[in-house]
């Protein structure tokens, strides 16, 4: 979870005390940032191209802004028109550093302690997608060409400037695009919000969960940085899974449930707010730091406060669940929910980008 102070924009002078002394790591973090950003446009730092398109989903803030839906939702409508996606991650929270070919276009090959979260949830998400994982994506980008792939999701890739991008795509969170809009440690931004004017476009997930005001704000700063209006999306809930995220289980099971809330995640209030919009009943919740492994001894503990708290049913995120371990997969008392990117403004402008990187194929 991120702290609070990250998303509180005006910090009283109690905090603002506590807080004084990240204001020195935050001056030296900007100047790293930009001396980076500088190196890159004079030509010192090189930027590569691999041949394909290349599409980048990045963020501007750390955690929690929705990159891994929209990473999903691109993937998928690529394989709609027929193109073969790879997409490229560095595979946050697991287990070694080397390379990990996750998926291969026909099946899942690797757990989320090897790979990720992330790239596993996605992987299972698009069949037909390749995914790799590892620290060097030109590397993964030369290997995902060799395996066949015709265009490129670069996960998380707004501050790697090493790759050349054909669109690069920024996510804000609706419900706090800028945060407190100071940069790390003292925010949470992973660069000043001027760094948008690099982008191509910028993507306000989560528009029903945040302040109107904030949003159209937000909207407006990201529209003078890029030049184009922002796509806007919010969340859609597909379905309450199994564990496995393949069995999907009738509404007749989980309405009006009991649950015990779980999630490891950066903001857990947007999974909060989908539960409850659900018409299920919190009874209790057990949060944990993001990306977090569940160890069987915690797992066993949650199903025994399951049974203390006459809840009946353990709910997750998807992104929790392929983080279980595979015995869970099928317990009928852990249900995972599955949401979906819907768009709400803007869906002519992807339209239009992928008409560009990947034209539609005509059927035989």
């Amino acid at each position: 979870m991120s702290p609070a102070f990250f998303h509180a924009e005006r910090a009283g002078p109690a905090q603002r005390l506590l807080l004084a002394p990240l204001t020195a790591p935050e001056a030296l973090y900007r100047a790293a940032v930009s001396l980076r950003a500088r190196l890159h446009r004079a030509g010192r730092l090189r930027v590569e191209r691999v041949g394909l398109p290349v599409i980048s989903v990045g963020n501007l803030a750390v955690g929690g802004a929705g990159k891994t839906p929209v990473a999903i939702h691109l993937a998928r409508r690529l394989l709609e028109r027929g193109a073969r996606p790879a997409v490229l991650s560095r595979g946050y929270g697991r287990e070694g550093k080397g390379e990990v070919l996750v998926a291969d276009g026909a099946r899942v090959l690797a757990s989320a302690a090897e790979a990720g979260d992330e790239p596993v949830l996605i992987a299972r998400r698009c069949p037909g997608a390749l995914v790799l994982v590892g620290a060097d994506r030109m590397r993964l980008a030369r290997r995902a060409a060799a395996l066949g792939a015709e265009i490129l999701i670069l996960d998380d890739g707004f501050q790697y400037l090493a790759l050349h991008r054909d669109l690069d795509l920024v996510v804000l969170d609706g419900g706090s695009p800028f945060g407190n809009r100071r940069l790390l440690p003292r925010g949470p931004l992973r660069e000043p919000v001027a760094a948008l004017s690099r982008a191509h476009l910028c993507w306000i997930s989560k528009v029903d969960e945040g302040v109107a005001a904030a949003v159209e704000e937000a909207a407006r700063v990201a529209e003078r940085f890029t030049g184009s209006p922002p796509v806007r999306s919010r969340y859609r809930v597909a379905g309450l899974f199994r564990a496995d995220l393949a069995t999907a289980v009738e509404a007749s099971e989980w309405r009006r449930a009991r649950v015990l809330l779980v999630a490891g995640l950066a903001r857990p209030d947007s999974f909060r707010r989908t539960v409850r919009a659900l018409g299920l009943e919190i009874v209790d919740e057990a949060l944990f730091p993001d990306h977090h492994r569940f160890s069987r001894r915690e797992l066993d503990a949650l199903l025994a406060r399951l049974a203390r708290r006459g809840a009946t049913h353990l709910l997750c995120t998807e992104k929790d669940a392929v983080r279980l371990p595979p015995e869970m997969a099928r317990d009928p008392r852990v249900l995972a929910v599955r949401v979906d990117v819907e768009l709400v403004e803007g869906d002519e402008r992807i339209e239009s980008w992928l008409d560009r990187l990947a034209p539609r194929r005509k059927s035989a």
